[in-house]
């Protein structure tokens, strides 16, 4: 009798994203077989289902002995294994992008070329990839171009494999994913440019993988592109972002239209267009007074280094909340927030309103040609809420920090 479960080949199993889809794999009913790169270490799921194999993808010689030790016929191919270094540009290593080649392109080449011959007209490969093909680079030409190479690699091989063995072929293109990339102040830049506002998830592209890998039975030599929409801004003239005055003018219009117990929430970063004599600030300021002579309710933290209370202390406008009891303002010490919980700080960026739940108007730094943008994003105005009641946990009052 015929075997009837499926088997699907994972170059990089041990990755966050092939975690999840060996997971997916073996819930519907797939047996894995998962390669890792020799001297990375590997999970054991303690799962018949589930075999490993220990690969160079540096060496033809390992490459060849792994395909030959794959046995029957195979249902898919996925390969997500990757070779990444930063370089540098005064001293360039060609021996690293002589490696990073090696790895992303020649192993993914040999590995697709040979497995796809175990294959029938229903089986399916699955290139992940990386939108850095469709950008040059800064620090990682070895990279980025390489991802390109894998691209036009992915047509030819539907080109090619497609017509000759039945096989769809596609790509999945990933954008800037979090628990798989560092979580540095890069990456918290990209949020601020990704529409979705997030890093993706490793979960997100390895449902997307499975479905390409499953589904979609026509198509071949595709790319889907999985990036939360970063390819799709022109940052150069994104028209969310708002100059002074219109950035000011929709401040009047939410703080004007607030009501009697609905809650405003505020921070303060002590930005250098901020808590100054511009007369658009100082409108701004008597709204929040005013709102709160309405009965809003107000809620405003600033947080700054503990060292710069002198600073601030003096200031005109700032003392205009500090004497206002119907203002909840708080103080927090950036620099212990920065040590016991950092990830708060790239969520805070340069700050914000929040307007019950509804809408966020998001600080931007002082650059001359932009001062903030407005979001009706959800997700976004969750998150930064959830920030706003974290915070508050390192916050005293105001007066209490002035004394």
């Amino acid at each position: 009798m015929k075997d009837s479960i499926k088997t699907v080949v994972i170059a990089g199993i041990n990755s966050e994203i092939g975690k999840h889809l060996t997971e997916t794999l073996i819930e519907n009913k797939y047996r894995v077989i998962g390669l890792y790169q020799r001297g990375t270490s590997i999970e054991d799921y303690n799962n018949s289902n589930i075999s490993f194999m220990e690969v160079d993808y540096f060496d033809l010689k390992s490459l060849e002995s792994v395909v030959d030790n794959i046995k029957g016929e195979l249902a898919g191919f996925v390969f997500m294994e990757i070779y990444f270094n930063l370089e540098d540009m005064l001293d360039f290593d060609y021996d690293e992008f002589a490696k990073s080649y090696q790895c992303n392109v020649f192993a993914m080449n040999f590995l697709v070329r040979e497995l796809v011959k175990k294959m029938n007209h229903e089986s399916s490969i699955v290139i992940v990839n990386s939108i850095e093909a469709y950008r040059g680079s800064f620090g990682a030409s070895a990279y980025a171009s390489a991802q390109a190479a894998k691209a036009n690699l992915v047509q030819t091989f539907a080109n090619i494999f497609t017509e000759m063995y039945g096989v769809r072929i596609n790509s999945i293109m990933a954008g800037w994913i979090g628990g798989v990339m560092e979580d540095d102040n890069t990456f918290n830049k990209a949020k601020q440019i990704i529409p979705m506002k997030r890093l993706g998830h490793p979960e997100e592209i390895a449902d997307d993988i499975f479905l390409m890998l499953t589904r979609h039975k026509y198509t071949t030599g595709s790319f889907l592109i999985s990036d939360g929409g970063y390819l799709s801004v022109d940052e150069q003239s994104k028209t969310e972002d708002l100059d002074n005055g219109k950035f000011y003018k929709l401040l009047d219009n939410y703080f004007n239209n607030a009501k009697s117990g609905e809650m405003i929430w505020e921070t303060s970063t002590m930005m250098a267009n901020e808590w100054c004599t511009d007369p658009a600030e100082i409108q701004f300021m008597q709204n929040n007074i005013d709102a709160v002579n309405r009965g809003v309710k107000v809620e405003r933290i600033f947080i700054f280094d503990e060292k710069n209370i002198e600073d601030f202390k003096n200031n005109q406008f700032i003392k205009l909340f500090e004497r206002n009891d119907k203002v909840n303002d708080m103080f927090i010490n950036r620099n212990a927030v920065e040590k016991e919980n950092p990830k708060l700080l790239s969520v805070l960026g340069d700050g914000w309103i929040g307007i019950e739940d509804y809408v966020l108007l998001v600080d931007l730094p002082s650059d001359g040609t932009s001062r903030g943008y407005a979001t009706l994003n959800k997700n976004e105005i969750e998150n930064s809420r959830k920030c706003f009641e974290e915070l508050k946990k390192y916050a005293i009052p105001l007066k209490d920090a002035f004394k």
